[in-house]
């Protein structure tokens, strides 16, 4: 891994592979704290890079270090998770068996999560970081580095992104504002751009760097113009950025939900259909925008075609929707409640549960649909036999938000089947702190 002041991190970074790995090599391009010290007394190797505004050059440096036939190349804040630590050996032999069978695989690719403020899934996509320590394969781009083979090989690679997942804290609004990324990255893009200022990749970047910033209007900027060149051109090497930048224009278009925008909304999903139909993001945020516009017909087909693509996606576009799934499952809920299709909007309910069971707006649409019947209390106990299954009755925390979703529905029986599962003392607490939160 490269790093820079990355103290807060380096421990775990470190921590992921301790089992499996021959050697663990850090370069550091220019910690002031105490990162270098932290990594030296794991055991790793400590190599130093004159920091030069690239980090292929500092990466590829670090690959030059290394020893061993595979190099896994993660980020300090980035670390696989326990499970996929434990499989990596076993995909590795699968590699190396493929190999023997004449398929000379390169890189072994994985699924990278990255996490958001809420410690729960955001953007996902698929990336190679895992690969053979071969002479030809090297990383190029001064920023949003790229693994290529350069020679005549074909590059190979085995798909173990339903077995290998890296998981990425660096896009938190906290570590934005620790590291002082994101005016970072504009500044070494806008100096790519100056050079490149047709450049479909960089300006799809600078898109992405200003919507983290919620500066909207800049992103759809940079994001239009990334569509525009990209369309023109019609390159392969540049298409996915194309796509992803039509997706995110949709997203912005979804979140402004303005009914004359209709014409240049349609537009950008046939443009992102025609580019790749299989791509879930752009149906998602066309649904969405029909959503927002109440048009629950059309939006309830495009929304549920949106996560029948996305069960079979397996392109390595990021996928922006997978960190609205529980809005996305929300939104059908609310769509087929509008619809009278209730038995429907109770299953959705229940899948933006599982997605997200402290998601307060799934929870009150949830009890106010079974609220419905008559008989309350009959209600009730059908209710909570559904909630045991949602969350852990015995749970304080759980209790408290089924508490807030009933007295919000005024769901009076539910209440009374929590209270009832609470020692007195607890209940008197809960009660008190209940009613300064919703007070």
């Amino acid at each position: 891994m490269i790093v820079k002041n990355e103290e807060k991190n380096i421990r775990r970074a470190l921590s992921w592979g301790k089992e499996i790995v021959s050697e663990q090599i850090v370069v550091d391009t220019g910690s002031t704290d105490r990162t270098v010290e932290i990594a030296e007394e794991l055991g790793a190797k400590v190599y130093h890079f004159k920091w030069i505004n690239d980090f292929s050059a500092a990466k590829n440096y670090a690959i030059e270090q290394a020893s061993g036939e595979w190099i896994a190349f993660l980020d300090a804040d980035e670390y696989f998770d326990q499970k996929s630590a434990e499989r990596l050996l076993s995909v590795l032999q699968k590699a190396e068996k493929m190999k023997q069978e004449g398929k000379l695989v390169h890189a072994v690719r994985s699924t990278l999560v990255n996490v958001n403020d809420s410690a729960t899934a955001g953007v996902t996509f698929q990336q190679d970081r895992v690969f053979r320590n071969d002479p030809e394969l090297r990383y190029e781009n001064k920023i949003h580095e790229a693994l290529r083979l350069s020679g005549s090989q074909n590059y190979g690679f085995l798909d173990a992104s339903d077995e290998l997942v890296i998981l990425h804290t660096g896009y938190t609004s906290e570590a934005y504002e620790r590291t002082g990324k994101r005016e970072r990255n504009i500044q070494m893009l806008k100096k790519e751009l100056k050079d490149n200022p047709e450049d479909v990749q960089i300006l799809s970047y600078l898109g992405d760097v200003y919507l983290t910033e919620r500066r909207f209007d800049q992103a759809k900027e940079y994001y239009r113009k990334a569509m525009t060149y990209g369309l023109e051109k019609g390159e392969e090497k540049t298409k996915a950025h194309t796509i992803r930048s039509v997706a995110l224009l949709l997203m912005l278009y979804a979140r402004e939900s303005d009914p004359e925008q209709e014409e240049e909304v349609k537009e950008l999903y046939k443009v992102c259909t025609d580019l790749y139909s299989a791509f879930p993001d752009g149906t998602y945020y066309f649904g969405a925008w029909l959503y927002q516009n109440k048009r629950y017909e059309e939006a309830k087909k495009y929304l549920e075609s949106a996560l029948d693509k996305l069960k079979w996606y397996k392109g390595n576009i990021p996928l922006y929707m997978t960190a609205d799934l529980k809005l996305a499952y929300a939104q059908l809920a609310d769509t087929c409640r509008h619809l009278d299709e209730n038995e429907e909007a109770v299953r959705y309910c229940v899948m933006a549960l599982g997605v997200s069971r402290y998601y307060t707006e799934a929870l009150v649409m949830l009890l106010s649909l079974l609220k419905r019947e008559e008989d309350e209390s009959r209600t009730a106990a059908g209710t909570w036999g559904l909630l045991s299954q949602l969350y852990n009755i015995s749970s304080l925390k759980d209790q408290m938000m089924i508490l807030k979703g009933a007295k919000l529905t005024h769901f009076s029986t539910l209440e009374e089947r929590v209270y009832a599962v609470m020692p007195e003392a607890q209940r008197r607490t809960v009660q008190e702190a209940l009613a300064k939160q919703l007070r």
